[in-house]
């Protein structure tokens, strides 16, 4: 719901102008995908993230640690894992096509990732290097609502973003 009323401007908009109609599939579908992501998929995941890192550097510091873990997370778990459970889960939870899911992929990829690496790569840097582990999964949630609603607006924009960068854009033609 909040995801949709903040992309939708409605703080913005003039008090005679209608607000769009609230898409209850839409934030079902966000949801459950949400919570059995972060749930079923983050937190085993975040665990190994602390392995690879020792066995790349002896005895890394946190800081290294918390370095490799970002870069795990960012370049390969998320462009190549989220981004498509997401699109590919939260089509399926409204019930879109498979050539819809695809679709959405497909336009959607090299903009998610853009502002994925934005927004995640100075948060998670953080939250991996100075966030005990047992904490590390409840603060990436904390963070992801506010990843959601950007991630929600790129997903369901009604045209592309004309200022991105050209490389961005010839990705989504």
């Amino acid at each position: 719901f909040v995801c949709q009323r903040l992309e939708s401007g409605l703080a913005v908009l003039p008090p005679d102008e209608a607000a769009p109609s609230y898409d209850w599939r839409r934030s079902f579908a966000f949801s459950t995908f949400t919570g059995l992501y972060i749930g079923g998929v983050c937190t085993p995941l975040y665990s190994l993230y602390p392995r690879i890192a020792a066995s790349l550097f002896r005895s890394p510091s946190p800081n290294v640690s918390g370095a490799v873990a970002t870069l795990c997370d960012n370049f390969v778990h998320v462009p190549f894992l989220y981004l498509p459970a997401f699109y590919l889960g939260t089509g399926a939870l409204r019930g879109d096509s498979s050539a819809e899911m695809a679709d959405g992929l497909r336009r959607n990829w090299a903009m998610s990732v853009a502002s994925c690496l934005s927004f995640w790569l100075p948060a998670q840097f953080v939250i991996f290097s100075m966030v005990p582990a047992a904490y590390r999964v409840r603060c990436v949630a904390s963070c992801d609502f506010v990843w959601n609603v950007a991630l929600s607006f790129i997903a369901h924009r009604r045209e592309p973003i004309s200022d991105a960068p050209p490389a961005m854009m010839q990705a989504d033609s």
